[in-house]
C-alpha cells in the first residue's frame, strides 16, 4: 500500500473501528441516563448561591474558613456546568 493510499484509508479504518465497538466509542443509553440523574441530583443553585457563584467568579473571596465553602459551592458550580457541556456533547 502506497503512502498516499494509506493516507486515504486510515480516516475510514478509524471511523470504522469506532462504530463498530473498537477504541474510542458512544457510551450506552443507560451511561448517559446516569449522567443525567447525577445532574438532576446536583439541582440548580439558590438566588443566594447564584449571587456568592457571580461574586466568586468575579474575584471576591471571604477568608478562611468561609473561604473554604465558598470554593466548594464554586467547584461545585463548576462541575456542573461541565457535565452539562458532557451531555450535550455526548447528545449529538
Amino acid at each position: 500500500m502506497s503512502y498516499i493510499t494509506s493516507l486515504i484509508a486510515f480516516p475510514a479504518i478509524a471511523i470504522n473501528q469506532m462504530q463498530s465497538g473498537r477504541g474510542l466509542k458512544k457510551i450506552s443509553f443507560e451511561a448517559y441516563q446516569n449522567l443525567g440523574a447525577a445532574l438532576d441530583e446536583m439541582n440548580s443553585p439558590t438566588d443566594e448561591q447564584a449571587a456568592l457563584i457571580k461574586l466568586t467568579m468575579e474575584g471576591k473571596r471571604y477568608k478562611a474558613p468561609e473561604r473554604w465553602e465558598q470554593e466548594r459551592l464554586i467547584n461545585l458550580y463548576k462541575a456542573k456546568l461541565k457535565l452539562e457541556e458532557v451531555m450535550e456533547l455526548l447528545g449529538e
